[in-house]
């Protein structure tokens, strides 16, 4: 790769600071490589048509891809599209000298416009220029090879990282440095390969056949071509005679070859370890996947097939995917004399992270909890340890303007590696909080895909679970039990679905879900910060106290009543057995009217004390949340000048729109979904100015006024003006008081007045006094 003649002049050789790129299409089609096949891969080329320019070709590809029908414009006299402004970046403690060129979409004027091409959004593309020896050392294109394969290419850098790691890195393998040999975890099952070449590779069983020395680990997608995996029928003949080496996949082969030449005696492959059509070797081998990747002496990831048969390796054209190169042609006050690399900002996005095994919602756990990575690429492999994110072409590592995707994740998973008994905790005092985490991670979890639905909170379970056990809080299907108010107001990022996949009856998308859990929708996540620390508000479960899960395992004692609102969550303590009687003692509670909230007696409805598996999923005795609040009812509109969805309230004394968020895209043609339950989940108070959005008149008639903790407050501050935001969900009614989250909602800066009009409960004269009370609202079941 290089850089035309016409980037140099026009672009870093030019006295300005900004301007146009390419007059016409013609002239950056010509820079970026003229006649190469759409998509195609630049970097396997024959060497004869390497030498396209770096910014033409990015550029160019953008238009090819995303917005095609430029190229009709160019008689319009739309062009040029782009805009180029180049800058230095200041130099902060020990950050390299850069230089950065970014490239931003100028749309066509109005004038240059067509009728049949469509609006289009073409992405910035910025470059970051760093001088060449301050990258050093990189490899020469000889010492790059022309295949990824270590036993064409020699290995080289491969080795040296894995070294490095070894032998200089203190950061990294910390469970493995501190865990004595003997007591080193192994997984059930593993694939001996310390044979000879092309001979059978045979199963083992770690209970009954000893191990020496580690195990590596395979990331890879599965695709749709079937290939050999173990079952309960040849196990015995796998063990006993070993798989043919033949049987094995591309994938597979190339995978056991990366294990032999890093010097390691066994592999641990999913489909040949886990019995497949096992459901009890599946729930066992599952729970204990954290295990099987935090263990690991690598994880070998191939990161460019798309199935078993396409294999870890690529040939590539060394000079293609080596940075590319600027070289002043004189003394210039940017650059100097100096030699230059240009890098790519989303070098590991585009090259890594956009592969087809990083859209696989299973691979983004293994990623994270595996202790370093070797990802074989569509051109080069990377590598990614707690210490150093690197590939071939940068193998001292990713300059720090380039490191915005790989940092976080590098940090977080040396965090994850940490050996348990330590004394420090897992967040360090310049970390993000595990919530902050939590919330990236479950962002970018449901930005990539599962085959099946009914894997959702299973391939997630390894991270949370340790968060879990840092922190102390209960988790239930994706949730925290802490601030549960705050972590069921979801929402999707886009609504794109007409059906909730928890509701879907196909075979792919069907799980056993309760609709309060993100994880009963596809699509990405926005988990909502915890509102504030000082809530005025905050919903209850039917007994006065904050909701919880009602999980088995775990033992609740607190006295009924209300507690205040900064009282700590109820103690949980574990037991060892339930005995049957008090199993229906428990039944029994949960069936009766709830206690009255001013006696006082011991709360005894959620005592779990059977022992449970930690390494497991957590078990539900009901994945009801009982919820006591005011339930009300609204209008969900679409308003055109936000472009969002809002739900009304039709009241005399009030007139506000809740800005919603819907699971699903909603059928105004269906009163369940056009006129949605809605309840008040959680808010915080502060003293404002008057606020003028809304028009309000005096209530004139009796109402059930704010909870407890609201009034309280209003009476602590009387005569000041309130405004409140915070945080709901939207519902429908399923029957018998049992109500399905259909959305979020969220409002910020509405009036006291308007808050307490939003406690209301719609139909509230309808219901029994063990139903509903005037202050705290109406008693749900939310599945």
């Amino acid at each position: 790769m290089k850089l035309c003649e016409y980037c140099v002049e026009h672009v870093l050789e030019k006295n300005d600071c900004w301007d146009y790129h390419h007059a016409s299409y013609a002239s950056l089609e010509a820079s970026s490589g003229d006649g190469l096949e759409h998509g195609k891969d630049i970097s396997r080329l024959p060497v004869q048509q390497k030498q396209h320019c770096l910014f033409c070709w990015t550029l160019h590809n953008d238009i090819k891809n995303i917005a095609p029908g430029l190229k009709k414009l160019e008689r319009a006299g739309a062009w040029p599209v782009y805009r180029w402004n180049i800058r230095s970046l200041a130099r902060i403690r020990e950050s390299f000298e850069t230089v950065v060129v970014t490239f931003r979409y100028v749309p066509p004027a109005d004038e240059a416009k067509e009728d049949d091409v469509e609006e289009v959004e073409l992405p910035t593309r910025t470059f970051f220029l760093f001088p060449e020896d301050d990258l050093s050392p990189l490899l020469s294109p000889h010492q790059l090879g022309i295949s990824t394969d270590p036993k064409i290419n020699g290995g080289y850098q491969i080795r040296s990282w894995v070294e490095t790691c070894d032998t200089t890195h203190i950061d990294c393998m910390k469970r493995r440095k501190s865990t004595p040999k003997a007591h080193r975890f192994v997984p059930t099952r593993l694939l001996d390969i310390s044979g000879l070449p092309d001979t059978p590779i045979r199963l083992i069983e770690t209970a009954t056949t000893s191990v020496h020395g580690p195990y590596c680990s395979l990331s890879h997608c599965w695709g749709l071509i079937k290939f050999v995996e173990l079952r309960d029928e040849n196990r015995t003949k796998f063990m006993q005679e070993g798989i043919p080496w033949y049987r094995f996949t591309k994938n597979f082969q190339d995978a056991i070859e990366v294990a032999r030449f890093l010097e390691v005696g066994y592999i641990w492959i999913d489909s040949l370890c886990i019995i497949q059509r096992s459901e009890e070797d599946w729930k066992h081998e599952a729970s204990r996947m954290h295990l099987v990747y935090r263990n690991s002496y690598c994880n070998i990831a191939i990161a460019d097939s798309a199935d078993s048969t396409g294999g870890a390796f690529r040939v590539r054209n060394p000079d293609a995917v080596m940075p590319a190169r600027y070289q002043p042609r004189e003394n210039s006050p940017l650059f100097g004399k100096k030699a230059w690399r240009v890098v790519p900002e989303n070098l590991w996005d585009s090259g890594l992270l956009q592969t087809f095994l990083y859209a696989r919602g299973w691979v983004f756990q293994e990623r994270m909890l595996s202790p370093r990575i070797l990802h074989f690429a569509n051109n080069q492999v990377f590598w990614d340890c707690p210490s150093l994110s690197a590939c071939e072409t940068l193998p001292a590592g990713l300059p720090q303007p380039t490191d915005n995707a790989a940092g976080p994740d590098r940090h977080w998973r040396g965090r994850l590696q940490e050996p348990e008994g330590r004394h420090e905790p897992l967040a360090g005092a310049n970390d993000q909080s595990l919530a902050s985490f939590w919330k990236v991670a479950v962002l970018k979890y449901t930005s990539c895909n599962l085959t099946m639905g009914k894997d959702k909170l299973i391939a997630m379970w390894g991270i949370a679970k340790l968060i879990r056990d840092e922190l102390g809080v209960e988790y239930g299907e994706g949730l925290w039990e802490e601030n549960l108010e705050d972590q069921l107001a979801w929402r999707v990022e886009e609504c794109k679905l007409t059906v909730r996949p928890s509701e879907s009856t196909e075979w792919n998308l069907e799980r056993k879900i309760p609709s309060w859990s993100w994880a009963s929708m596809d699509g990405v996540i926005l988990t909502p910060d915890r509102l504030t620390d000082q809530k005025h508000f905050t919903v209850k479960d039917h007994y006065g106290q904050r909701l919880t899960f009602d999980l088995v395992g775990v033992k609740r004692s607190f006295r009924p009543g209300v507690r205040p609102i900064e009282a700590p969550p109820p103690l949980q303590s574990r037991g060892m057995s339930d005995s049957g009687a008090e199993l229906q003692r428990r039944n029994k509670e949960l069936r009766r009217d709830p206690i009255d909230t001013h006696d006082n007696r011991v709360d005894i409805r959620i005592h779990s004390p059977e022992k449970v598996d930690r390494d497991a999923e957590p078990r539900f005795h009901s994945k009801s949340i009982r919820i006591q609040g005011h339930v009300g009812r609204g209008r969900l509109e679409w308003e055109e000048l936000k472009k969002g969805w809002v739900v009304q309230l039709d009241d005399e004394t009030v007139n506000v729109g809740l800005e919603a968020f819907p699971d699903t895209i909603p059928d105004l043609d269906n009163p369940t979904d056009h006129f949605p339950y809605f309840v008040v989940l959680a808010a915080k108070q502060v003293i404002g100015a008057q606020h003028a959005d809304f028009t309000f008149k005096p209530t004139t008639h009796k109402h059930p006024q704010i909870s407890d903790d609201a009034s309280t407050a209003e009476n602590d501050h009387a005569g000041e003006y309130f405004e409140v935001s915070g945080h709901g969900i939207m519902l429908k009614d399923v029957g018998n008081h049992h109500f399905h989250r259909t959305g979020a909602f969220r409002f910020e800066n509405v009036s006291n007045e308007t808050f307490v009009n939003l406690q209301r409960t719609h139909d509230w004269e309808l219901f029994s006094s063990d139903i509903y009370h005037s202050k705290r609202g109406r008693k749900i079941w939310l599945d």
